[in-house]
């Protein structure tokens, strides 16, 4: 079986869409109804960007979760590729588990884009005034282990770092102010000598204790736009608790943790690595962040990479070769 992984934010580059459109109809007509859902042009942006424009956490956030599910479209609608009988689990890394949810069936496009819309707006205007207050680095070559000593004085007030991301054994990214966070990389440098500590580029404090003023837009946004959820037809993975549910009940509680919620990205992976039904990991566009991290885990990983038509067409003719999946289990 497989396992469709959807990508966050970073993901985005400047006519990601492109190939897409114009190969096919249907993904205009997709891209039509996220568009009146939300009465907002993002196929725009991505066409001219610039990069600048694209990056900003409203515009990068729909922007990704549009090209996930054009892509998914091409795949089960203009492929007939039938993910409810070949997918085990779904997982999306942070914004990607509303791609993953919509996946699932358990948000119509509507509710989805409308969902993810009001998201991006949300996070990029609760620190927009004073966003340089605050940072995100990656921190890579330690795990958490390692990193979660240096972090229990970091905890209250203007002075809170924690992990935002737990991505992988070799990448961990903190999140916090900007003081604390500095603090904390020169005690790991001082500790382990030279680590590569990576600014990102984000206009607040994702995933930290510090967006919770943001929980409150979003449990409004719940309340008054009337968002329904229904039957999931396949589990999907909990960023905030790295294990898959299919619980509709769960949906709405899950989202606003996720917020000020570690995303337990590795813990996630192990999981699925070490089930001995899933064979194949397929990365849905944009981009193979994902897809490079996992096979930086388990190097034998059997992964593709769906974002272009191209690439597309390679896993429909492995699905084709492989009806049965009947090699061998890959291992770490």
């Amino acid at each position: 079986m497989i396992v469709l992984l959807f990508p966050g934010q970073g993901t985005q580059k400047v006519g990601m869409l492109n190939s897409f459109l114009t190969a096919f109809k249907s993904c205009q007509d997709v891209l039509s109804e996220i568009e009146d859902s939300i009465s907002f042009s993002i196929s725009k942006v991505i066409e001219n960007g610039p990069i600048e424009e694209l990056t900003k956490t409203n515009n990068a956030q729909m922007a990704i979760f549009t090209t996930s599910v054009l892509c998914l479209n091409i795949l089960t609608r203009e492929y007939g590729y039938d993910i409810y009988n070949t997918c085990k689990f779904l997982a999306g890394h942070s914004l990607g588990e509303y791609s993953a949810l919509y996946a699932s069936g358990a948000l119509s496009l509507r509710d989805a884009s409308r969902l993810v819309h009001a998201r991006g707006n949300i996070m990029a205007n609760a620190f927009a005034n004073n966003s340089n207050q605050f940072s995100m680095t990656a921190i890579l070559g330690l795990p958490a282990s390692k990193i979660e000593p240096f972090l229990v004085d970091y905890k209250h007030g203007t002075n809170i770092c924690v992990i935002g991301n737990d991505n992988s054994s070799t990448q961990v990214v903190l999140s916090g102010y900007k003081d604390a966070v500095n603090n904390v990389i020169n005690a790991l440098q001082n500790q382990f000598g030279s680590i590569r500590a990576i600014p990102l580029n984000t206009s607040g404090p994702f995933h930290s204790p510090i967006m919770a003023p943001a929980i409150i837009d979003l449990e409004k946004f719940f309340c008054d736009e009337n968002v329904k959820f229904t039957e999931m037809k396949i589990p999907v993975m909990s960023n905030v608790y790295a294990f898959p549910f299919d619980n509709t009940d769960q949906i709405q509680s899950e989202l606003i943790r996720q917020m000020v919620s570690t995303v337990r990205w590795r813990e996630s992976m192990e999981i699925i690595a070490n089930d001995n039904e899933i064979d194949t990991i397929v990365e849905v566009a944009p981009g193979k962040i994902l897809t490079s991290m996992f096979k930086r885990e388990y190097n034998n990983a059997n992964t593709f990479n769906l974002d272009t038509i191209d690439s597309i067409e390679k896993f429909m003719r492995y699905t084709q070769d492989n009806p049965t999946n009947t090699f061998e289990k890959f291992r770490n």
